[in-house]
């Protein structure tokens, strides 16, 4: 093979690699657990003209919920820059408490862009790529959800006859926008809930435990049984419970949060402690290989039994952080809804499926700092 075409072939597999290790990086749950997040918050909406409606469509709450990690990862480079980073934060980097990480963004970019990177060594270059946004991202779909709401609250409710399945109508447009909202911000919800989208040890390598991630949200949650779903539903409902009852516990904590930010940072928090037990848990044989070849960093995974064999014993672990984004996110569905003026969904008739909805860019930051233009 003559030299130029071994360079070439050589970077083709390191940039490979690289696409493979930033593509799992952007992955939570997997279908299944997102799904199951979307689901089950169906369930545990409390406001009746809202759940009514929701507890219809459980194909289209999962679908959505999937949509970051499937339809939008396929839409080009340009898509991932922006969106990727948007599934995590990496809370280390920063070398401060969770609960001390300033809330505004452009505050967060302002403090931190070129300080040294608490994790590992060098500058901390771009804070939307490198700290991530979840927590920003599901407040994005918030806010998006309750201008829908409004603006379907605003508008004229369809007639009964012809007119009611056109999807052009400002009512029926608005209705579909705020449940393409929901389901969007159920994703990051979700992936707030997944211990290791909080850390810059993302896969568990600096610990020995590498390949954790995938084996804990793909493995385990594909070797759970068909009554996964109803179990994330009943420990959401005993969630709900120690908040009527005004019990003050650990697990609770984040939904008695005032905004939006607030409840996702002190989840991620929640989550971040869960670590240390999931490593407990995970069943490792012969720990994991990191090795850095001057500047090129290759993965040797830990050696682990078949994920079905431990399923059982990680299944509590994993229903309390199915349970806890699916009891965030349905209260987060119910304060929308209000905010929103309890819009009348009843009288939403349309048979338009979001299949491939458009990628919405963050709002929050410029776009400029990912290497993207305006």
């Amino acid at each position: 093979m003559k030299t130029a075409t071994l360079i070439k072939f050589t970077l083709s597999l390191v940039g490979f690699a690289l696409s493979i290790s930033f593509s799992n990086r952007a992955e939570a749950w997997g279908n299944r657990g997102h799904a199951t997040v979307c689901e089950a918050a169906l369930f545990l909406v409390k406001e009746k003209g809202l759940r009514q409606y929701l507890q219809q469509k459980p194909n289209v709450m999962g679908h959505l919920c999937n949509i970051p990690d499937t339809y939008w990862k396929g839409l080009g480079s340009k898509v991932s820059k922006l969106g990727n980073p948007t599934h995590f934060t990496d809370v280390e980097i920063l070398g401060i408490p969770v609960e001390k990480i300033p809330l505004d963004y452009k505050t967060l970019v302002a403090e931190y862009t070129g300080k040294k990177n608490a994790f590992k060594e060098g500058t901390i270059y771009s804070i939307p790529t490198e700290f991530g946004s979840n927590w920003w991202r599901a407040d994005q779909f918030f806010r998006r959800a309750v201008d829908a709401g409004k603006k379907m609250k605003a508008a004229k409710i369809p007639a009964v006859l012809n007119p009611e399945h056109n999807d052009e109508t400002e009512f029926n447009k608005s209705a579909y926008e705020m449940i393409l909202d929901f389901g969007l911000m159920g994703h990051f919800v979700g992936d707030n809930g997944q211990p290791l989208h909080s850390t810059a040890d993302y896969d568990g390598y600096s610990a020995g435990h590498g390949g954790l991630h995938s084996y804990f949200e793909d493995g385990v949650v594909a070797a759970e049984d068909g009554d996964l779903l109803s179990k994330v539903i009943h420990q959401g409902q005993k969630f709900q419970t120690e908040m009527t009852h005004k019990k003050s516990t650990d697990d609770i904590h984040f939904l008695k949060e005032k905004t939006v930010l607030e409840k996702m940072r002190a989840l991620a928090a929640l989550s971040r402690k869960d670590i240390a037990k999931l490593y407990e848990l995970d069943p490792v044989i012969e720990k994991s290989i990191e090795t850095d070849h001057k500047g090129f960093i290759t993965h040797k995974p830990a050696k682990r039994p078949p994920a079905e064999t431990v399923a059982k014993k990680m299944e509590p672990l994993l229903v309390t952080e199915l349970a806890r984004s699916a009891t965030l996110l349905a209260e987060l569905w119910d304060q929308a809804y209000l905010e929103a003026g309890s819009p009348d969904f009843n009288s939403y008739r349309s048979y338009k499926y979001p299949f491939t909805p458009d990628f919405v860019a963050p709002d929050y930051f410029d776009p400029a700092l990912v290497g993207e233009k305006k």
